[in-house]
């Protein structure tokens, strides 16, 4: 991406107008042929195809562009996997916009298909994201959407952890066989590890083990239950282990941890977001915050610790460095 220098003060506005005319031209995707004005913060490139390419928070970029086919495959039915990064551009902001171009397979035929992904961030250190563009590359782009302000959360909490799962018009408990048949539920914890601590490492995530999940869909009962699963608004329970840190309740792999995970595919603009928030098996009716410290020190096991409701809330995980 070429840099220009400009010293004149209207010719740099006008530069920079022009920028950011040509990156909502090609919606923030393919900008190598566009130059930036000197001194002003751009999208940032990344070639995921080099060798030598080292770019920000891979494990998280790569879940991202998962997200975008997930969204893609909800709407149109289809069953399209991530096979590779090819390229993405994000702002360098604390909240960022990923564009992510991305290629494809479809395993009933193993053709590649090379897709485009824009996915924003919400709010920082929790999950709390929206996919607005997934799509095949040189598919016919998305007419402008209505104003919208994101979707609709109620009073914007999580919902409590149900005390059992047994209301068979609620919710839908998964099997094994379901589980393995629908690997957006993986991906859902994974977003959620990720956004707390994008140090994560693949091999860390590699050791977590789905224990049970339930789905419960927003807005009504939905009927047969099978159709649950795909519904466009959900909440998803998660319960797993393998997290051999945390802030929050006891320590170990061994420690079933909960995850509520919101699904809302917005009906009117396509854009899919999903919120997520934690509570742990600490006990029946509690879960405890403890203090954590800079990984070089041990857990301060002096301070009191803080009894908190079992409403999962976004409680943050960061694993220090």
């Amino acid at each position: 991406m070429a840099t220009i220098r400009i010293e004149d003060e209207g010719a740099y506005f006008r530069a920079l107008s022009k920028y950011w005319r040509e990156v909502n031209h090609s919606e923030g995707f393919d900008i190598e042929d566009v130059s930036e004005p000197h001194g002003i913060c751009g999208l940032f490139r990344y070639d995921c195809q080099r060798e030598d390419t080292r770019y920000p928070n891979p494990v998280l970029v790569e879940r991202y562009a998962r997200l975008g086919l997930h969204r893609y495959n909800l709407s149109k039915g289809t069953n399209f996997q991530l096979h590779h990064l090819k390229k993405f551009n994000m702002s360098m902001n604390c909240l960022s916009v990923y564009y992510i171009t991305l290629a494809a397979c479809d395993p009933a035929t193993t053709s590649l298909a090379t897709f485009q992904v824009k996915v924003g961030e919400n709010c920082y250190g929790i999950l709390d994201l929206t996919c607005y563009i997934a799509r095949p590359q040189g598919a016919p782009k998305e007419s402008p959407k209505p104003i919208n302000f994101g979707p609709t959360f109620g009073d914007g909490s999580l919902p409590y952890w149900p005390s059992d799962f047994n209301d068979i018009l609620r919710f839908t408990v998964l099997k094994d066989s379901e589980l393995q048949d629908n690997d957006w539920i993986r991906l859902y914890l994974e977003l959620a590890l990720c956004t707390n601590d994008r140090w994560i490492s693949d091999s860390s995530l590699s050791q977590l083990q789905i224990v049970r999940v339930a789905i419960e869909t927003i807005g009504g009962v939905v009927e047969p239950p099978n159709e649950r699963l795909p519904a466009k608004s959900a909440n998803v329970y998660i319960t797993f282990k393998g997290l051999s840190y945390a802030r929050v309740g006891e320590i170990g792999e061994h420690v079933e941890r909960k995850i509520i995970v919101r699904r809302v595919l917005d009906e009117l603009t396509g854009y899919l977001t999903l919120q997520g928030g934690f509570g742990y098996l600490f006990g029946e009716e509690a879960a405890v915050e403890r203090s954590m410290t800079p990984s070089s020190f041990a857990f301060d096991d002096e301070l009191p610790p803080i009894t908190l409701p079992t409403r999962p809330i976004n409680l943050h995980l960061y694993k220090w460095k």
